[in-house]
C-alpha cells in the first residue's frame, strides 16, 4: 500500500538541469510519486551555497554558524523528509562542486553523530538515502571516490543508505538501450525509497 505521508527530496547536484543525471533523478522521483509520496526536487546550482571554511563553530552545538547563504534550504529539509535521492554526474571521479559544497556544509551533522554521539533517529525508522550518478567514462572505477563521499554524507546525516543507480559511459553513441535500463532501475529505486 502506498505511503501517502512519505516525503522524498531529490537533490540535483548537476549544473546541467536537463541532462542524463536529471533524467535518472526524475525517474526516481516518478517511482516515489507512483507510491503516493510527495516529491520535491532541489537544484543546487540555483542556490548560493558557500563552502565550509572549517571555522569549527559547529563543534559545540552541532549547528553551522554560516547564515549568509541558502544552505538553510537544505538543513530545513534533511530532518523533515523520509528519503533523499542525491544525484550528481561524475567530475574528476567525484561529485560536482555544487554537491560537494553541500555535503561539506553538513559537517554539523557529522559532529552531532560522531562527536556528540547523538543519533537523530535512535529507536525509530531512519530516512533512506539513494545515490544517482552518471559518468562519461566506461571504467567502473570512475564511480568509486564519489561512492565513498556519498556514503559518508548519508552516514553523517544518519540516513540508511539503500543503494545507487549508476550509468557509465554516457559518451557512448549507443547509449540508448543501457539508459533505458537505468531509467527503469531508477524508477524501481524510487519505489524502494518509499516502501517499508
Amino acid at each position: 500500500m502506498p505511503d501517502v505521508s512519505a516525503r522524498v527530496l531529490g537533490i540535483m547536484g548537476s549544473p546541467r538541469l536537463k541532462g542524463n543525471t536529471a533524467e535518472l533523478l526524475e525517474a526516481v522521483l516518478a517511482g516515489a510519486r507512483d507510491e503516493g509520496a510527495a516529491v520535491e526536487r532541489l537544484d543546487l546550482v540555483r542556490l548560493k551555497i558557500d563552502p565550509c571554511i572549517e571555522c569549527r563553530k559547529c563543534d559545540d552545538l552541532a549547528e553551522c554558524a554560516n547564515e549568509t547563504d541558502e544552505m538553510s534550504e537544505i538543513y530545513s529539509r534533511i530532518r523533515n523528509v523520509d528519503a533523499i535521492a542525491l544525484a550528481s554526474p561524475i567530475f574528476f571521479m567525484g561529485v560536482t562542486a555544487q554537491a560537494k559544497a553541500m555535503i561539506d556544509r553538513c559537517q554539523s551533522y557529522w559532529v552531532e553523530r560522531f562527536v556528540l554521539k547523538r543519533r537523530a533517529y535512535e529507536g525509530i525508522e531512519r530516512p533512506r538515502g539513494l545515490f544517482v550518478a552518471c559518468a562519461g567514462s566506461s571504467k567502473e572505477i570512475v564511480f568509486d571516490p564519489a561512492r565513498h563521499i556519498v556514503r559518508a554524507f548519508f552516514a553523517a546525516i544518519d540516513y540508511e543508505f539503500i543503494g545507487e543507480v549508476l550509468l557509465g559511459h554516457t559518451d557512448d553513441p549507443e547509449l540508448a538501450p543501457r539508459k533505458a535500463v537505468a531509467l527503469e532501475e531508477a524508477r524501481s529505486m524510487g519505489v524502494k525509497l518509499v516502501r517499508r
